[in-house]
Protein backbone atom coordinates (compact mmCIF):
# COMPACT_ATOMS: atom_id res chain seq x y z
CA UNK A 1 0.00 0.00 0.00
CA UNK A 2 1.35 3.43 -0.53
CA UNK A 3 1.92 6.29 2.02
CA UNK A 4 -0.76 8.07 0.48
CA UNK A 5 -3.27 5.67 1.08
CA UNK A 6 -2.17 5.24 5.00
CA UNK A 7 -2.63 9.36 5.20
CA UNK A 8 -5.70 9.68 3.95
CA UNK A 9 -7.05 6.82 6.25
CA UNK A 10 -5.25 8.28 8.85
CA UNK A 11 -6.69 11.92 8.38
CA UNK A 12 -10.56 10.33 8.33
CA UNK A 13 -9.85 8.02 11.54
CA UNK A 14 -8.56 11.73 12.77
CA UNK A 15 -11.68 13.18 12.32
CA UNK A 16 -13.82 10.56 13.16
CA UNK A 17 -11.94 10.52 16.74
CA UNK A 18 -13.08 14.12 17.11
CA UNK A 19 -16.59 13.88 16.38
CA UNK A 20 -16.42 10.84 18.82
CA UNK A 21 -14.49 12.90 21.32
CA UNK A 22 -17.26 15.80 21.16
CA UNK A 23 -20.38 13.44 21.13
CA UNK A 24 -18.82 12.08 24.49
CA UNK A 25 -18.07 15.26 26.20
CA UNK A 26 -21.50 16.28 24.97
CA UNK A 27 -23.29 13.24 26.64
CA UNK A 28 -21.38 13.70 29.69
CA UNK A 29 -22.59 17.37 30.36
CA UNK A 30 -26.07 16.04 30.24
CA UNK A 31 -25.50 13.44 32.42
CA UNK A 32 -23.30 15.11 34.59
CA UNK A 33 -26.23 16.45 37.34
CA UNK A 34 -27.67 13.09 37.51
CA UNK A 35 -24.58 11.11 37.25
CA UNK A 36 -21.36 12.09 38.17
CA UNK A 37 -19.33 8.65 37.98
CA UNK A 38 -21.10 7.90 34.78
CA UNK A 39 -19.66 11.69 33.62
CA UNK A 40 -16.38 11.16 34.42
CA UNK A 41 -15.75 8.07 32.71
CA UNK A 42 -17.23 9.72 29.05
CA UNK A 43 -15.27 12.39 29.52
CA UNK A 44 -11.93 10.29 30.40
CA UNK A 45 -12.97 8.36 27.24
CA UNK A 46 -13.24 11.11 25.03
CA UNK A 47 -9.54 12.38 26.48
CA UNK A 48 -7.99 9.17 25.98
CA UNK A 49 -9.09 9.33 22.48
CA UNK A 50 -8.18 12.49 21.58
CA UNK A 51 -4.57 11.62 23.32
CA UNK A 52 -4.34 8.17 20.99
CA UNK A 53 -4.94 10.36 17.80
CA UNK A 54 -3.11 12.95 18.76
CA UNK A 55 -6.14 15.94 18.09
CA UNK A 56 -6.02 18.66 20.46
CA UNK A 57 -9.25 19.90 21.75
CA UNK A 58 -11.26 22.88 20.07
CA UNK A 59 -11.93 25.31 22.81
CA UNK A 60 -15.72 23.95 22.82
CA UNK A 61 -14.29 20.44 24.30
CA UNK A 62 -11.27 22.06 25.98
CA UNK A 63 -13.62 24.26 28.50
CA UNK A 64 -14.75 21.31 30.25
CA UNK A 65 -11.21 19.47 31.31
CA UNK A 66 -9.38 21.03 34.25
CA UNK A 67 -6.03 21.75 33.45
CA UNK A 68 -4.65 20.26 36.70
CA UNK A 69 -6.39 17.07 37.27
CA UNK A 70 -7.53 16.57 33.87
CA UNK A 71 -10.92 15.78 34.83
CA UNK A 72 -14.52 16.73 34.37
CA UNK A 73 -15.17 20.02 34.88
CA UNK A 74 -19.37 20.99 35.58
CA UNK A 75 -20.22 24.47 37.26
CA UNK A 76 -22.30 24.08 39.96
CA UNK A 77 -21.24 20.18 40.74
CA UNK A 78 -17.00 20.12 41.12
CA UNK A 79 -16.35 23.59 40.20
CA UNK A 80 -16.78 26.98 40.99
CA UNK A 81 -16.87 29.97 38.89
CA UNK A 82 -16.03 33.33 39.57
CA UNK A 83 -14.66 36.70 37.94
CA UNK A 84 -11.72 37.46 38.88
CA UNK A 85 -9.71 40.86 39.05
CA UNK A 86 -9.22 42.53 35.66
CA UNK A 87 -10.98 40.87 32.63
CA UNK A 88 -10.91 37.06 34.22
CA UNK A 89 -13.20 34.13 34.28
CA UNK A 90 -11.77 32.17 37.24
CA UNK A 91 -12.68 28.58 37.24
CA UNK A 92 -11.88 26.34 40.59
CA UNK A 93 -11.83 22.77 40.11
CA UNK A 94 -13.42 21.12 43.10
CA UNK A 95 -11.33 17.92 42.90
CA UNK A 96 -8.03 19.23 42.59
CA UNK A 97 -8.57 22.99 43.89
CA UNK A 98 -6.53 24.21 40.57
CA UNK A 99 -7.83 28.00 39.26
CA UNK A 100 -8.17 27.64 35.50
CA UNK A 101 -8.47 31.22 34.27
CA UNK A 102 -10.06 32.74 31.05
CA UNK A 103 -9.12 36.08 29.96
CA UNK A 104 -13.03 38.10 28.76
CA UNK A 105 -12.35 39.63 25.64
CA UNK A 106 -14.90 42.74 24.55
CA UNK A 107 -16.23 42.33 21.04
CA UNK A 108 -16.98 44.95 18.96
Amino acid sequence: MSAGGRSVKRREAKKEAVQTAATLIEMAVATAPSDMDLAKAQASLARRIMLKFNVRYDWSLRRFFCHGCKGLLYPGINARVRLGPGRFLLVTCGECGRVNRKKITKHA
